[in-house]
């Protein structure tokens, strides 16, 4: 028997919209009195675990799963159990090119699956394939600027869609496509956009203005009405929450007040940070989405803990993004918001138990399964609690 651990990695296009998530997993063995062999290869055993007994829906939504496939999957005709529009195949790298293999690719193209190379450096060897795939991934960190410039050079005549991924900065963002990528993998969106010498927008300093008075215990409902008010994207939204289905109240709230007074403190943390995050146009949406996962499973993973109630471990996680989404650095982006110490050390250095949450997420974010596991034990499973919630409170909250 085992445990399969799945995480995910946005995709996101030159807009910044998202295009799908890459699945990552590792299939860890349980001890039990009698170890089980499977006939199954593991890429064939993890990808059909993750579809029938975790649900793909809980881990992507409504949108691609790009999924790693080799050589004894495409062969044996485990892709066709896959649903093709939900899936995008992507060939792992070093994988023998043969006849068999492209007739086997060939077949799935007809059947409507797209497919794409992982990992990809131009050999005259792989000619057949790239007359066969939709998509070129390149590995950005393993190339750099040149390597990855003469790569798009390549490949140009093949008329192939090209994916940059491990790109890391907002720079190198920005260099890629202008390369000539058109997807791009990393979490460059994470990453603040510093702009020396400007100054924040009012508009942004007043949303984070709303975040700061949440975070006090003793702010009265009244001055956050009046803070809400005075934002039309915020009331709007907040109206609009409160009257979805997913309250289910009988009659129609039409007030600010009356609002703020049903939905509760905690509740209210939680609307008001998705609300401030989705309200800055400029900025991904993902980067919200991301911060959400990162906040609840930190609420999940940190308690019961001394010196930590469940709102400060979601107020840890959502505000490990504050930087990228004010754009200017976490420090300064801190600098008004009474925070107390621990938590500030966390979210800027990771210092500290909580900040150890933090590493946490961020290794399952990079499929570092090992070392999630060796932070808290069943991170995978928190964390796949995490990312079906985001997905539900995104929807509740647009």
């Amino acid at each position: 028997m085992s445990e399969v651990l799945v995480a995910r990695q946005p995709i996101l296009d030159r807009k910044l919209e998202l295009a799908g998530y890459e699945l990552l997993f590792r299939d860890v063995p349980v001890p039990t009195d009698a170890a089980m062999a499977t006939p199954e290869g593991t890429t064939a055993k993890v990808l059909l675990d993750t579809f029938t007994e975790i649900g793909i829906e809980r881990i992507v939504g409504a949108h691609t799963a790009w999924v790693n496939v080799d050589r004894e999957f495409l062969l044996n005709g485990r892709a066709q159990s896959l649903p093709p529009g939900l899936v995008l195949l992507e060939i792992l790298e070093d994988q023998l090119i043969d006849d068999k293999l492209i007739l086997a690719i060939g077949e799935l193209r007809k059947q409507g699956y797209v497919l794409a190379l992982d990992d990809f450096e131009y050999s005259p060897s792989a000619e057949p394939l790239l007359e066969l795939v939709d998509v070129v991934k390149l590995d950005f960190l393993a190339l750099g600027r040149k390597g990855l410039s003469r790569q798009v050079e390549r490949l140009k005549p093949h008329g192939v869609k090209l994916l940059a991924e491990k790109v890391e900065t907002q720079e190198d963002f920005a260099y890629c496509a202008e390369a000539g990528c058109e997807l791009f993998q990393g979490y460059f969106f994470c990453r603040p956009e510093l702009v020396r010498g400007t100054r924040v927008d009012t508009g942004r300093l007043s949303l984070l203005e709303v975040l700061a008075a949440l975070q006090d215990p003793a702010v009265e409902l009244g001055a956050l009405e009046q803070m809400i008010a005075r934002d039309l994207r915020l009331s709007y939204r907040l109206l609009r929450y409160i009257n979805s289905a997913f309250f289910g109240l009988r009659q129609e709230v039409r007030s600010i007040g009356q609002a703020l007074a049903l939905i509760g403190a905690e509740n209210l943390k939680h609307w008001a940070a998705l609300s401030v995050f989705a309200s800055v146009d400029d900025r991904p949406s993902e980067l919200s989405v991301t911060a959400l996962v990162r906040a609840r499973f930190c609420e999940l993973a940190g308690g019961p803990r001394p010196r930590a109630t469940r709102s400060e471990l979601f107020t840890l996680g959502l505000f490990s993004l504050i930087d990228a989404l004010m754009g200017m650095p976490i420090e300064e982006a801190l600098a008004g918001i009474p925070f107390p110490e621990d938590l500030r050390a966390a979210l800027t250095t990771h210092h500290g138990e909580k900040g150890r949450l933090l590493e946490c997420v961020a290794a399952l974010e990079r499929g570092d399964f090992d070392g999630a596991r060796s932070i808290v034990p069943n991170a995978g499973e928190l964390y796949l609690a995490a990312v079906g919630w985001a997905n539900e409170a995104t929807k509740e909250a647009a």
